[in-house]
């Protein structure tokens, strides 16, 4: 893989357009321009990931979340599925990347550690199942399978070597983000004064987890 300029220039192009989204957009109606520049974030350094040779399943991680980002920015309901079966392909990539990068790596001791992420992980993540329960209605079908599939991954993700720290942080950040995007589309009133405070986390959390999982990834595969 060869990190090349026409790499680090669309890194820089995801990077702008997240801030712009961020800065920007988050508040605005729903158009295409909005959804181009979203979908940008972490489009251009997929399309970055593919000059540079990168191997095929991280390359796949990224453009299913930028397609994920491209359906979830129109508020519309029938819209949600095909996002969330986007951003389940991308969570069950990076699952078997951390699992193949974790067989591949010899000792990871101390254990208790990882140990003790994974039932933090998958006790929060039962808990916040049932709380949500009531307001899914027929979406659980889909909300309860990547809620599965997102906890895998980040319980994977505890299994690096410990150079890997920052896809460990971008995992659970990961969750953070998405858990609260499900508060926001399943509990929260369209016209919640929240939403203010709700929106900028779930964005920034998202761009900070796909960046940290990516330099985590890269640092344990060197």
């Amino acid at each position: 893989m060869t990190l090349g300029p026409v790499f680090w220039a669309l890194v820089a192009l995801g990077l702008a357009a997240a801030a712009a989204y961020g800065a920007f957009f988050l508040r605005r109606p729903a158009s295409l321009l909005r959804a181009g520049v979203k979908t940008l974030a972490l489009g251009a350094p997929a399309a970055g990931f593919i000059v540079a040779g990168a191997p095929f399943p991280l390359v796949l991680a990224l453009v299913a979340s930028a397609l994920g980002d491209f359906f979830l920015a129109f508020d519309k309901k029938w819209v949600l599925p095909l996002g969330i079966l986007s951003f389940l392909i991308a969570q069950l990539t990076y699952l078997v990347i951390f699992l193949a990068l974790w067989f591949f790596s010899g000792d990871n001791s101390p254990l208790w550690p990882r140990y003790v992420a994974m039932g933090a992980l998958i006790a929060i993540s039962l808990g916040f199942l049932i709380w949500m329960a009531p307001k899914l209605g027929w979406m659980a079908f889909g909300v309860v399978p990547y809620a599965a599939a997102i906890t895998g991954m980040a319980c994977a993700a505890m299994w690096l070597p410990w150079v890997g720290w920052p896809a460990m942080v971008g995992a659970v950040l990961f969750v953070v983000s998405d858990f609260v995007l499900a508060v926001e589309l399943f509990r929260l009133p369209a016209d919640a004064p929240v939403r203010r405070v709700t929106a900028p986390i779930v964005w920034w959390t998202y761009v900070a987890a796909q960046a940290l999982i990516v330099t985590g990834i890269l640092l344990t595969a060197m």
